[in-house]
């Protein structure tokens, strides 16, 4: 069987392998149809003797890193895996050409020159911001997409360098062997190229100049063996480019030259600042001032008054072209493409190139339309005042923007996640995980370096919340300002204990040490808990002290005991599973899992990675799990998820026997930081959890099931219909609330309906559930429109019900989590009465398609789907956003799993891998296979999200959903559908 029916059969079902692109030393690229998302990608194949090399895990991990890279000028990697004993990873596929392909035609010329270098550098700064370095920018590593360059393959050489530096070791497996080579020798920055270990960014600047000289010379500065020009690039100087480049643009043969630096400190020292130098030349007019200019030293005048006359008329054309010409970007380009990010919430983007965009055009309307969508703007103090308050995003630590000193006024900074400093001498430096709400609500507040544990980090006051599975019914408590360490406690920390004779003193072990239902004495136990040498100590150490060089590892290998005995010998506590959920902040664990140690060969050193959560501390998620104060039942939760763990165990509830002495156990500490001390007695509480094991329920019988159906049933009495407003100011749609009698109870109801301007009935219907927080809520303005829009201008109607509880039916509700109550079991029965009245006032109109009416659930609204979607089978199709199945249970009545199997029609599911409320194994996965509907007609997308979505992809996914089981809509007089 040929490579192509290989990997065929391995990737079934997610990737069909149509043609050959093209290939190279590495890997062989293919064009290929995503069956998934019914697309054309490109897959990149890596040969199976260097797949076999490198190793799947990290050469995955790295290359998933620069997944996260979100730009304009970036071909974005899109998945990434192993088949048939080879890696492959995809990107979208782009018409056009290589680099590389362009200059074997001959030198570029000069305007395409400097415009595809402007993309180039565009998007290195972008990735330098973020902490990615290429590493091997070269012609084949560069795209031609229409006028524009994209930078591919981000991430690769850094797994391939790591691979050698694990190859070192062992020489039965080398690079070299297998005929690769990690970066070109022919772009190879000199640094590079003598083996430096400290090469960062400008290695790429360097790399980009070598392209730059290329395109426009038709050959590259040093040529040769490779090993020949490895020794040029240290020691030669590049040849001068051809006079016809020198000679007719001097600034452009500058740029290069200052690039091709042998000196990094010579060289641009960002990519932002090459950047600038290429934009500070009007483009597309640069080349014609630079011919200008060619010209006019061929004029030759003897009058000074003359000539100088001719350099004020030039200066100012010159202006006055790039001033048009900037204007042109931002209307042609920069708007489209702020608009393009939003979508896609890659929000930092979006703000540099507004940002720009400002300093171009000003308050130009259709740009001050899109601020709010991408920014926020937040007013900040701190105590004490006088402090700098510094910005840059989470995944970058190195390229900060100052945004004012406190108090500060209105500031805009990006929506979405960013890393914030703030310091002032004598003060702790303070470091941030937060977006602009969570800024707003944060009491900033700095320790003086003299008074304060600099290895702890302040959690400022404010509500906590345990939202992990099986714990939703807590309440929410608030706590005073506490410390937390800033990272897991070390080896060498936890030897402080063990050489104070911390084992034989009971003021330390004041817990009673139990196994099961019985107390082992304090001399007993102590005899279990040694090292494996029998000596006093964790479980992982030797002969009484940890490993050499261990010494700033994390502790493992302690049991719950052992951590709250050292928890007393440091004055400190165990967190209780409130204090570790505030300072853990699994509702951001989409940033800081990716960049934690999960999926590791073991512990690494505090701040390896960069996954530091809300207020300052690193590895809450992964490297050792950390005990928590709590127990439920006879066990103690250890949270965060361990080296070994899946990603998902930074939102899991995980809970084991306090005697458990694994490795991966591991200790993290608070204090006090006021005399409110931690907070209230509550959150010290034995904990309830619940838990479900989807795997093992089996939902009730027919029969059974026929007995439930008469809860939902009702008297289609007369709807008595009436129109409370109609509002048809909005651009695009007319915003109209209706009420009609409620089929309970003599209440009335209402709806919210957007119905389009631009298309023609009848109108496909789609019927909204929000989440939980429009429990909380007291009007219909709350309803988030935003969330449907896009539904509304592919030409289909959004219908929002006011369900039982929501909007102006509150009902003052303080939780949304399933009870076994008759109560809760009424109030789901009333909102699934409400869906099907929605559907009964849908029938009755005219301009509605009563055959084409799909239901969108989010989150809660994709929780409690299932009654809705049995029960009413005129919705012929689902979307549900970021939902699942709970721990909790709810009376079998109305328990989802009873109904999940009854649902037939066609299903969407989008969701999050890092999902606190809903676990991808344990809660997303069983609601899916749960589903009666055939496999084919189901579908299930899995987003390195959070409890969120990105929109681009949303859009894309539930619109071709709608268009393949609804048929397409009907568009200003054409039929259109959206793919």
């Amino acid at each position: 069987m040929d490579q192509i029916g290989l990997l065929n059969d391995a990737l079934t079902g997610r990737y069909e392998l149509l043609r050959e692109l093209g290939h190279g030393g590495m890997a062989t690229v293919y064009l290929a149809r995503d069956i998934r998302h019914t697309r054309q990608v490109a897959v990149k194949v890596l040969r199976p003797d260097l797949s076999a090399m490198l190793g799947g895990e990290r050469f995955l991990r790295e290359i998933g890193i620069a997944a996260t890279l979100q730009h304009p000028n970036i071909l974005t990697l899109i998945d990434s895996g192993e088949a048939a004993g080879m890696l492959y990873y995809v990107m979208p596929f782009a018409e056009g050409e290589s680099l590389r392909e362009r200059i074997a035609t001959g030198p570029v010329a000069v305007p395409d020159a400097v415009r595809w270098l402007r993309d180039v550098f565009d998007g290195l700064a972008y990735a330098h911001a973020h902490g990615i370095v290429h590493r091997d920018v070269k012609p084949d590593n560069i795209m031609i997409s229409g006028r524009h360059a994209l930078v591919v393959d981000f991430g690769v050489a850094k797994a391939m360098s790591d691979a050698k530096a694990r190859s070192d070791t062992n020489p039965g497996l080398t690079l070299t062997q297998v005929g690769t080579s990690i970066g070109t020798p022919a772009y190879m920055a000199p640094e590079q190229a003598a083996g430096d270990p400290d090469v960062d960014h400008r290695a790429d600047i360097y790399a980009a100049g070598v392209v730059a000289y290329e395109m426009l010379a038709g050959r590259v500065p040093f040529t040769g063996r490779p090993q020949e020009v490895l020794a040029q690039q240290v020691s030669a100087a590049p040849a001068p480019l051809p006079a016809s480049v020198s000679q007719a643009t001097p600034p452009l043969a500058r740029f290069v030259m200052r690039c091709l630096e042998k000196d990094p400190a010579k060289r641009y020292q960002t990519a932002d600042e090459a950047l600038a130098e290429l934009e500070s030349w009007s483009t597309p007019s640069a080349s014609a001032a630079m011919a200008t200019g060619a010209a006019r030293r061929g004029i030759r005048t003897g009058a000074a008054i003359a000539a100088g006359a001719l350099v004020l008329l030039v200066a100012g054309s010159t202006v006055a072209m790039k001033k048009l010409s900037g204007e042109r970007w931002v209307r042609t380009e920069a708007i489209p493409d702020i608009q393009r990010l939003v979508d896609a919430t890659a929000y930092d983007s979006a703000f540099t190139i507004a940002t720009r965009a400002e300093g171009i055009v000003g308050n130009e309307p259709a740009l001050g339309k899109l601020w709010p969508k991408l920014s926020a703007r937040v007013a900040l103090t701190s105590t004490p005042a006088g402090a700098r308050v510094w910005r840059t995003t989470y995944d970058d630590s190195v390229h900060w923007t100052l945004l004012g000193t406190t108090p500060t006024d209105s500031i805009r900074v990006p929506l979405g996640l960013s890393r914030f400093r703030i310091e002032k001498e004598g003060f702790r430096p303070v470091q941030l995980a937060m977006t602009p709400l969570m800024l707003r609500d944060t009491k900033l507040v700095l320790d003086p370096v003299a008074s304060s544990d600099g290895r702890m980090v302040r959690v400022s006051a404010g509500d906590a919340e345990v939202a992990m599975p099986g714990l939703s019914r807590l309440p929410i408590l608030k706590l005073p300002d506490f410390y937390i360490d800033a990272h897991e406690v070390t080896n060498a920390e936890y030897r402080r204990f063990v050489e104070a004779g911390g084992y034989d003193k009971p003021q330390y072990w004041t817990e009673p040490v139990m196994d099961g239902a019985r107390t082992v004495p304090f001399d007993e136990a102590r005899k279990r808990l040694t090292d494996r040498t029998g000596r006093a100590g964790p479980a992982s150490w030797e002969g009484g002290d940890f490993p050499a060089g261990q010494g700033d590892l994390p502790v493992g290998g302690v049991s719950w005991y052992e951590a709250s005995a050292y928890a007393k010998f440091a004055g400190k506590s165990l967190p209780t599973i409130y204090h570790w959920n505030r300072a853990a902040s699994p509702q951001i664990g989409a940033q800081v899992v990716p960049g934690s140690n999960f999926g590791g060969t073991g512990p690494v050193r505090g701040s390896t990675f960069r996954g530091m959560s809300r207020f300052g501390a690193f590895d809450m998620a992964g490297n050792v799990r950390e005990w928590c104060w709590n127990a439920t039942g006879d066990k103690r939760f250890i949270l965060g998820g361990g080296w070994l763990d899946g990603t998902y165990a930074f939102a899991d509830a995980y809970a084991q026997s306090p005697l458990d002495r694994s490795p991966i156990n591991g200790i993290r500490l608070v204090r006090a930081a006021t005399a409110a001390g931690l907070g209230p007695e509550q959150t010290r509480v034995t904990v309830v959890r619940e838990y479900r094991d989807y795997a093992t329920e089996h939902p009730v019988s027919d029969e059974v099931f026929a007995g439930f159906k008469s809860f939902y049933e009702y008297d289609r009495t007369p709807l008595n219909v009436r129109t409370d407003y109609r509002d048809t100011t909005p651009e695009t749609w007319i915003r109209e609330r209706v009420s009609f009698d409620a089929a309970y109870g003599g209440e009335r109801m209402a709806a919210v309906l957007l119905i389009p301007k631009h298309a023609h009935p009848p109108y496909q219907a789609v019927v909204v559930m929000g989440g939980s927080g429009m429990l909380y809520t007291h009007s219909d303005s709350a309803i988030i429109v935003r969330s449907t829009d896009y539904l509304v201008k592919s030409g289909r109607l959004v219908v929002w019900p006011i369900f039982k509880g929501m909007y102006d039916r509150n009902i003052g509700l303080t939780t949304d989590s399933p009870q076994e109550t008759s109560a809760y079991r009424d109030l789901m029965v009333m909102m699934v009465k409400d869906a099907r009245r929605t559907v009964d006032y849908l029938v009755t109109r005219p301009d509605v398609d009563t055959a084409r009416i799909a239901y969108k659930g989010i989150s809660f609204g994709g929780r409690v789907s299932p009654p809705i979607l049995a029960m009413e089978p005129r919705f012929k199709v689902a979307l549900l956003g970021v939902t699942g199945l709970k721990m909790e249970h709810a009376r079998a009545e109305v328990d989802p799993v009873n109904f999940l199997p009854r649902i037939h029609m066609p299903v969407l599911m989008l969701n999050g891998r890092y999902d606190y409320y809903f676990p991808v194994e344990t809660s997303q996965k069983p609601f899916f296979e749960y589903l009666g509907t055939p496999r084919e007609r189901k579908n299930w997308i899995v987003y390195p999200e959070a409890h969120t979505m990105p929109r681009t992809e949303l859009v894309k996914e539930e619109l071709a959903w709608l268009d393949r089981w609804l048929g397409a809509t009907r568009l200003e007089g054409h039929t259109t559908a959206f793919p």
